[in-house]
């Protein structure tokens, strides 16, 4: 049902900020060049409001990037809950930079307070996400992610995601050298010179074994690769960018727009990857692409592991800002199980945004109901 909007808007107030641990089953193993995931520990976070209206958001962590775990956000958003509850959720960019400044880091739970936040003023005016942050629906084209795996199983699991109508697949690398060659090799023989790969180290190479890699893989066709280097490595990320032929997309590197702006002052990368999680929510990664535009620099949308909640969020974010080219909003295609009503539609790797008041997405009543809120930290 659509929900009107909301009068007597300058009385509208926090109730009540309540968590749930959303544990989701993966279909299978995801590897990356620093962890492994059989399961995504996320977090629910519901804001609701005096006047009925409730927004909803997504936490998902993944420790080897953000430092967080699900256990750390629950401790987190109890020290948080003072700071929000009575405010009004639609002066939500000053609520964000409150937040920001009483917990620096921490950005998966900031991201999903910020996300349910969203979510109300949306709602509050009628309107769906991308269309409160002043955007409006484009032709998105999503990739599907392989982890890390068998390098004689990586052609046939390329030619599935092929067969699912995706044009686009990354490929994720960074454990050896050798391997990272025959799986990419292998995919590109199955798949053909049509589909697009993008690659990532996420962190796995010095900038020796990044440039070594990637001229190796100039002949495979690679449209980009992200995080060749560690994360501080700006130096070294320099080095890869301005010496490879594919281009090079800081991942890691990139949580705010400070971060952002170094990247762009030392051209260390052609591209930034953006990820609510990563960010800190809507309001600080509107920073982070305004330093790209600033700078012409395109952005890609990622994800963490979010289910359909975190990822029909991100793709209103993309909606809004022209400057993001690259899309990488496929997590949820990952998840052995789907408890979110409404959200992001997939037409093979065509992606397109509920037109619903807010986010458009909300978990299974029935699914919430299911869950223990989690009221007091973990001790």
């Amino acid at each position: 049902m659509t929900q009107p909007p909301v009068t007597g808007l300058s009385h509208l107030a926090i109730d009540e900020l309540l968590m749930y641990r959303f544990d989701i089953p993966l279909k299978d193993v995801f590897t990356i060049a620093t962890m492994s995931l059989s399961t995504a520990h996320n977090l629910l976070v519901e804001v609701r409001t005096n006047q009925g209206l409730t927004g909803w958001g997504e936490a998902s962590s993944f420790r080897s990037i953000v430092g967080e775990t699900q256990r750390i956000n629950i401790a987190a958003a109890q020290e948080l809950r003072p700071l929000l509850v009575g405010r009004n959720p639609l002066t939500l960019r000053s609520l964000m930079e409150q937040l920001g400044a009483y917990l620096p880091y921490n950005t998966t739970l900031k991201s999903a307070i910020d996300m349910a936040l969203f979510d109300i003023a949306s709602q509050a005016c009628g309107l769906p996400l991308y269309a409160y942050l002043g955007g409006e629906k484009r032709e998105m084209e999503t990739d599907l992610t392989l982890g890390i795996g068998d390098p004689d199983q990586a052609g046939d699991k390329a030619l599935a995601i092929q067969a699912m109508g995706f044009r686009i697949i990354k490929v994720k690398l960074g454990m050896s050298d050798q391997d990272d060659y025959r799986r990419l090799a292998s995919i590109r023989r199955a798949v053909g010179p049509q589909t697009i790969l993008r690659i990532d180290a996420n962190q796995g190479w010095d900038r020796i074994a990044a440039i070594r890699n990637l001229r190796a893989f100039e002949e495979l066709e690679i449209e980009l690769c992200e995080q060749p280097c560690r994360a501080r490595d700006l130096q070294g990320m320099r080095y890869v960018h301005q010496h490879a032929a594919i281009p090079v997309v800081a991942d890691e590197s990139v949580f705010s727009a400070s971060d952002a702006l170094e990247i762009v002052q030392q051209n260390a990368a052609a591209s930034f990857n953006i990820k609510l999680s990563k960010s800190g929510g809507i309001h600080f990664a509107e920073q982070i692409a305004h330093v790209a535009k600033a700078a012409f620099l395109p952005c890609m949308m990622g994800c963490m592991s979010e289910s359909r909640l975190g990822i029909t969020a991100a793709a209103h974010f993309a909606c809004a800002h022209p400057i993001i080219r690259f899309f990488d909003l496929d997590s949820c295609l990952e998840h052995a199980e789907n408890h979110i009503l409404g959200g992001i539609d997939y037409r093979g790797g065509s992606i397109s945004l509920p037109d619903a008041p807010g986010i458009g997405a909300r978990p299974d009543p029935d699914y919430v109901r299911s869950l223990e809120e989690v009221r007091q930290p973990l001790r």
